[in-house]
């Protein structure tokens, strides 16, 4: 076996597998029914508040296993599956942190982390956090369910007339893309309900019927969206009460239910979105938790904006699991900045697909209210919009972009050298890997290069080559009149240069100085391009955090439970009334109560967060700013302080009336059952260093023109010390390897973090 064990605080006394002093202990637990299969806590001191619906057998405590001193054991697994490398923690009931880095096999990955976690702990009760691209790749890649809408009469052309945003708005050969459901699938109902909640023209459930044995007969989700459903979703829960009665085996995504905001488009296309990835997800968690052995397990999904949920919610509100896998990276990089005291952060995380960068404020990932889904990174589409589809859901504000280890090198009809988006996924993957990929990559140039090493990768467990490595990147050398360095060099250089867009989107098309920032650099790849990007974009300051390789599924053991629900709400601010918000606030509250409650969380032990959205009248833009306290000076209060948060944003404040456009909630309770909250925390020492690694080795890189090649000394971290130590150096990490370039130079801090730093910065 091959895991990478690690330790916090290790006594200098214990085994290669050392030990904290003191295990982490969580105050409450989840435990697990082997009748029913389904997880629910409770606290230590109190009775068992069984989940509601679920019937549990009489004395399931029986069968936990548990510790000697009382307590059960647990195996806390994290991972994260990306485009090439499926990223596993594993954390046992007293402490020692087990990591892998593994091929993103689909077909496999699930069964090899089970055996895995059998081989750690094969009696444990076993606790799985989860992070996935599946839902934007089955966008990007259009391979959603056959799905069909109903709605009113008069909105059938919604989807495919959007709003009136583009990307490009002087390229007049610019096309949008498909519609997100075929219009010959979008059908109308005559019922009509006004603005104001009156049912003008009823519900005919024979049209329904109707439409169900004809041109829905053979969907495998239908979308409900009428008009006006915000005001009364009464017609829209009485249609999916036919549907699920005459069609139990369709999947329903109800507008009304999950999405019930002003604005028919933003609505439609969200709940459209929904209604078409809830088969894909219902599919690929059924043959993960089949993989995994999860019948037994609590199995958790990260979502969009960086909260969880268990897997059966997130079978019905795939929508907020779109941009899952980058959220649980930024949450991370948010708990350093927290540990270190650093107020402005950029987050760069880079693996073998794609690269993303994020900005921290304050400790807190910056989120945005919605995204545009189905159309690719587009970092024009942050200002113009129109690209992809919009869906209605917060998220962590975040740039992707196709340039990972994995993004194939290439020549274009003009002759130039490209990189990327396309890539060599886990299979081939790169050249240098020798599983039959021949196309250059990133990766194979930073071989070329001397920058990573040219034996093994992820602990030893990817095997490389050399030779391979410079024979794929001759194959773009040779046309170009280029040596096999210089080719190689030009490919880690266009890559940058990609990244570069990325970091500058989340800070200088901020209004943010990225000279202020410190960069938090992380994934397979992040921190072998970190310095690199740092230097042109004059940040003095790189942190590279423990667990870097593998650092998402770290954020994934940091996130707590998380439910969003917002309503429309319009008034002109100048006549609110506390009274009808608060009665609107509580109407929310009871909603994401349900939710938690399905997932066996008491309500009375989370935390509700309260926001109202306004917007000046006239303008388009809106934001949401926490609700003041509800007495007689709300009024004022939310003038002074949207006039603030405006500022901030837009860096003026219209002359205009101001209006509330609608209230939102969040509901959060720490999902305290899982070892390792404090991972991040306390001092990290890594207890292997791998043969093909040792310390003391020296090797040649090179440096670009300017430097030529130059012998670097190869380190690990627990090389470092608290004083400077001066680049060129390449450290050697169990997942990844750290660049040093010249004038920059490398020290630990108190938290184990590798702290590079620019010489005169």
């Amino acid at each position: 076996m091959n895991e990478t064990p690690h330790s916090r605080r290790p006594d200098p006394a214990s085994s290669s597998r050392s030990r904290p002093e003191a295990p982490i202990r969580s105050r409450t637990k989840s435990i697990h029914c082997s009748h029913c299969t389904r997880p629910y806590r409770h606290p230590c001191s109190a009775a068992i508040r069984p989940s509601p619906g679920s019937q549990h057998r009489e004395g399931c405590m029986t069968d936990m296993e548990t510790t000697t001193e009382g307590q059960r054991r647990e195996l806390t697994i994290a991972f994260d599956i990306g485009g090439t490398f499926t990223d596993v923690i594993f954390i046992t009931h007293d402490g020692q942190i087990f990591t892998r880095k593994l091929l993103s096999r689909l077909g496999t990955v699930g069964s090899r982390i089970a055996e895995l976690a059998s081989e750690i702990d094969g009696e444990a009760y076993r606790s799985f956090t989860h992070a996935t691209t599946t839902c934007s790749n089955a966008l990007l890649e259009n391979k959603v369910a056959s799905t069909g809408m109903i709605t009113t009469k008069g909105f059938r052309d919604v989807l495919e007339m959007r709003n009136q945003r583009r990307p490009s708005i002087h390229d007049v050969g610019w096309e949008r893309t498909p519609s997100l459901i075929p219009r010959r699938l979008v059908h109308e109902l005559t019922e009509r309900v006004l603005a104001d909640g009156t049912a003008e023209t009823p519900l005919d459930e024979d049209e329904i019927k109707t439409l169900l044995k004809g041109p829905l007969a053979d969907v495998e989700a239908i979308a409900v969206c009428l008009v006006n459903s915000p005001a009364n979703p009464d017609p829209e829960r009485r249609v999916a009460e036919i549907i699920k009665s005459e069609r139990p085996d369709v999947r329903v995504s109800v507008s009304a239910l999950e999405f019930p905001e002003i604005g028919e488009y933003e609505r439609m296309s969200t709940t459209a979105v929904n209604a078409l990835l809830m088969p894909v997800v219902d599919q690929y968690l059924t043959r993960l938790e089949g993989q995994i052995d999860a019948s037994g397990s609590a199995l958790r999904i990260m979502q969009s904006q960086g909260g969880l949920m268990d897997s059966h919610v997130a079978r019905t509100q795939p929508v907020q699991m779109i941009e899952s896998g980058p959220a649980a990276g930024v949450l991370a990089a948010a708990r350093i900045a927290t540990n270190c005291s650093l107020d402005r952060v950029l987050a760069f995380d880079m693996g073998g697909t794609t690269a993303k960068a994020s900005a921290i404020l304050d400790a807190r990932p910056m989120e945005r209210p919605q995204v545009e889904v189905g159309a690719g990174a587009s970092l024009a589409s942050r200002f113009f919009g129109g690209a992809g589809h919009v869906v209605r859901a917060p998220s962590v504000d975040l740039v992707e972009v196709g340039a990972g280890g994995g993004s194939i090198a290439w020549i274009d009809s003009a002759g130039a050298l490209r990189v990327g988006p396309e890539g060599a996924g886990a299979e081939p993957g790169p050249a240098c890997y020798g599983n039959g990929g021949t196309q250059p990559t990133v990766t194979d140039a930073n071989v070329v290069l001397g920058y990573l090493s040219a034996d093994a990768l992820a602990d030893g467990s990817v095997p490389m080559n050399r030779e391979l490595a410079e024979r794929a990147v001759e194959s773009v050398a040779t046309p170009l009149g280029l040596s096999v360095i210089e080719a190689a060099y030009g490919i880690v250089q266009i890559a940058n240069t990609t990244m570069i867009r990325a970091l500058r989107a989340v800070s200088v098309e901020k209004g943010q100085d990225p000279r202020d920032f410190t960069m938090v650099a992380y994934g397979g790849a992040g921190p072998v391009h970190a310095v690199q990007l740092a230097e042109q974009l004059g940040v003095g300051t790189v942190y590279i955090p423990p667990f870097s390789g593998i650092f998402s599924a770290v954020g994934l053991l940091l996130g707590e439970y998380r439910h969003d629900a917002a309503i429309s709400f319009a008034a002109p601010v100048d006549t609110l009334e506390p009274t009808s918000l608060e009665e609107s606030f509580v109407k929310l509250q009871q909603r994401l109560s349900e939710t938690l409650k399905t997932e066996g969380i008491d309500p009375e032990d989370a935390t509700f967060h309260r926001h109202i959205d306004l917007k000046y009248r006239d303008s388009e833009e809106h934001l949401s700013i926490p609700c003041p306290p509800l007495d007689s000076r709300l009024s004022t209060t939310l003038t002074e302080d949207f006039a603030n948060a405006y500022t901030a944003q837009f860096h003026y404040v219209p002359d205009a009336p101001l209006d509330v456009v609608g209230l939102r909630m969040t509901a959060t309770a720490a999902a305290v059952d899982r070892q390792g909250s404090d991972i991040l925390s306390n001092q990290y020492e890594s207890t292997s260093a791998p043969e093909h690694r040792r310390t003391g080795a020296r090797s040649r890189a090179y440096f670009g023109p300017e430097h030529g090649f130059l012998d670097v000394a190869m380190m690990t971290r627990n090389d470092l010390g608290t004083d400077p130590v001066n680049g060129p150096l390449l450290l050697n990490e169990p997942d990844t390897t750290v660049v040093v370039l010249p004038a920059w130079s490398a020290r630990v801090d108190e938290h184990g973090n590798i702290v590079l730093e620019r010489e005169n910065s």
